[in-house]
């Protein structure tokens, strides 16, 4: 665990607006300048690679008379095999400048000297973050998980849609359709089950076992 390298700012009119991100991976808040770094980290907390996320991990100085100043990276992510990859988000339209290429191509060159992998992620399908902040938003007791897991599993056939698996599990076991697509969502994330993230995700979504 680690704290930001720098305050961030908070003030009347600003386009980006600070947010607290909850990362199942982390088990705590990871701080965000902005929606846009939370729809990446949304993207990094359900990869399966990634082990840790710290938010603007530190602070790269350069000597006097440098090209640079200094350099805070938006992220640092630690692998599961051990790599450390430190991503710096940015809009499309800004990560082409090119003061904003040629900054990054330094900071590129420095990192890897010191064996970590950087890059710039600009955007992903708007219909993939909006599912995983869907299915991140799925808050189930661990209790509840552990007892109704089983039976959402256990009620899986190939080709079977988000509907009709809830209402077979509702009517076999008396439950509450909304509390089982609760944990179906919950499953989604942890990747028990997967559906097409390109497309929104509804009731008529095919699932399919991981």
């Amino acid at each position: 665990m680690c704290h930001p390298m720098r305050t961030f700012s908070r003030r009347q009119g600003q386009t980006n607006k600070p947010v607290a991100y909850y990362s199942r991976t982390v088990g705590d808040l990871v701080a965000c300048e902005s929606q846009h770094e939370r729809r990446f980290l949304m993207l990094a907390d359900w990869h399966d690679d990634v082990v840790h996320i710290a938010a603007q991990p530190f602070t790269l100085e350069f000597p006097p008379g440098s090209e640079l100043r200094s350099h805070t990276p938006d992220f640092a992510l630690i692998l599961r095999d051990g790599g450390v990859l430190v991503p710096d988000v940015k809009w499309p339209t800004d990560a082409i400048k090119e003061p904003v290429v040629r900054r990054h191509t330094i900071v590129r060159d420095v990192l890897a000297r010191a064996g970590m992998q950087h890059v710039v992620w600009t955007d992903a399908p708007q219909a993939v973050t909006e599912n995983l902040a869907f299915f991140a938003a799925a808050r189930v007791p661990t209790g509840l998980l552990r007892d109704l897991a089983p039976r959402l599993t256990q009620g899986f056939r190939p080709g079977i849609t988000v509907e009709a698996l809830t209402t077979d599990v509702s009517r076999t076991h008396n439950l509450a359709t909304m509390t089982l697509l609760v944990v179906l969502r919950r499953l989604l994330w942890d990747r028990v089950f997967r559906v097409d993230m390109l497309v929104p995700f509804t009731l008529r979504s095919e699932l399919h076992m991981s």
